[in-house]
């Protein structure tokens, strides 16, 4: 049976080997002040033990307290296998080779459309602050164009006020799939340049 082409084009995404290749130059590596970070996109099983802990320890850093509060709670083993799920991708800045950010996503079909999914981005404490977190957006904007997906599509806690902020300030609403008696938002962002026909 052939694919409709929004699956069609969620395959083509997931078949690709090395996205970074396919971005444009400014996204190849990234200075704040004379300091460099590394810009890589990989696979659950291209990333070492190592950096499997430095991501899994920044997550629980970051989140712990927000999802103790929440119905669903902190378990930190199934948050490692969402993260490392075959279908995951991680878009990570290295310093020094320590993670200093990164984005957990998939190019995946929610509700019927082409998307990517962004269940996590995270920054270390001191890389705060310096628009990292708008770089790793605009290179998921970059993957999002170069297979003309619909929409990156983002949950955010509604008890976190300050990245609700950041995500409307880089174009991000409420997406109609947003459910509205829980603890959390289904933000999204339309491709601009996608073509409504499919």
């Amino acid at each position: 049976m052939r694919l409709q082409k929004p699956k069609r084009r969620v395959q083509k995404a997931n078949d690709a080997k090395d996205l970074m290749s396919l971005c444009s130059n400014k996204y190849q590596r990234v200075f704040r002040g004379k300091e460099e970070l590394k810009v890589e996109c990989l696979r659950p099983d291209e990333i070492n033990e190592t950096h499997k802990l430095e991501l899994m320890d920044l997550l629980e850093s970051n989140m712990k307290e927000s999802y103790d509060l929440s119905p669903k709670g902190w378990s930190r083993s199934d948050k490692e296998d969402e993260m490392f799920d075959p279908c995951s991708r991680h878009l990570i800045l290295f310093h020094n080779n320590h993670v200093a950010a990164f984005s957990h996503f998939r190019f995946d079909m929610d509700y019927g459309v082409d998307v990517i999914y962004c269940y996590e981005i995270h920054i270390q404490s001191n890389w705060q602050r310096k628009g990292l977190g708008r770089f790793l957006m605009e290179i998921l904007e970059q993957f999002l164009c170069l297979f003309s997906l619909t929409k990156i599509v983002l949950t955010v806690f509604k008890s976190n006020s300050a990245a609700i902020d950041f995500y409307t300030k880089i174009g991000f609403s409420i997406d109609e799939t947003s459910p509205d008696d829980t603890y959390y938002l289904i933000m999204s962002k339309l491709n601009a340049s996608h073509q409504t026909v499919s």
